[in-house]
């Protein structure tokens, strides 16, 4: 940990790879080992060596994978290995270790807030509800739960509660554009794309000018087009 704190990411790694060899059963050094690993990716990304980064991200997660049978509290093991699992793609893996995860760890709301978020991509509406709401139990004022409940609900038809949670979203954090933006989202898909227009306008123009804003935008102006026609 002192290596990989100085930068010295490759004497970090020499170490733990004969920590891990020498002990594969201490989950304490399987850690340490995924954690030196995801450090060597991120080296190897800055140089642009993209295979051999996501190698080491497999390697990361196999010792996450150990680590996670290995532990008496395997908890925020198995929270480190879904997010892991699911920047590599492997939702179904993922999935396992975040409900694994929620059930470890009751008082945190994240493992069912992710499980929330690969549902929402896969648009699987009724489970990404369940685990939003299973989230929200935890942590009832987190705005970005608040807001992945309202696009929800809205792709459920649900529309006053859709609105209700995502200005209660906003209303904790009133100064984040992201939350703005998946607001006014949420407001088109009610059936409003004159005020989703509205808020959109209000966004910083880094956020208007990227490609999902306008995307965005121009969702909202073929909902209108739809109206007037």
């Amino acid at each position: 940990m002192v290596h990989l704190d100085a930068g010295k990411v490759l004497e970090a790694l020499a170490i733990t790879s004969t920590l891990v060899e020498r002990d594969s059963d201490s989950a304490q050094s399987q850690e340490a080992h995924a954690l030196v690993l995801l450090a060597d990716a991120g080296r190897l990304d800055t140089m642009y060596q993209t295979e051999q980064a996501e190698y080491s991200r497999s390697k990361a997660l196999e010792a996450y994978k150990t680590a996670c049978a290995q532990s008496t509290n395997p908890g925020l093991l198995q929270l480190s290995a879904a997010q892991l699992a699911q920047m590599l793609g492997k939702d179904e893996l993922a999935k396992q270790y975040y409900k694994s995860a929620h059930e470890n760890v009751p008082i945190d709301s994240r493992a069912s807030f992710f499980l929330a978020q690969i549902h929402m991509l896969q648009e699987e509406w009724i489970e990404a509800k369940q685990w939003i709401d299973a989230s929200l139990e935890r942590d009832q004022f987190e705005p970005f739960a608040l807001l992945s409940s309202a696009l929800i609900e809205v792709q459920l038809g649900n529309i006053d509660v859709a609105i209700n949670r995502a200005t209660q979203g906003c209303d904790i954090n009133p100064n984040d554009p992201n939350l703005r933006f998946i607001q006014a989202r949420v407001i088109r898909l009610s059936g409003n794309p004159d005020r989703a227009l509205e808020i959109l306008a209000t966004l910083p123009k880094v956020l208007r000018d990227s490609p999902i804003g306008m995307e965005e935008r121009s969702l909202c102006l073929v909902a209108l087009d739809g109206e007037i026609q």
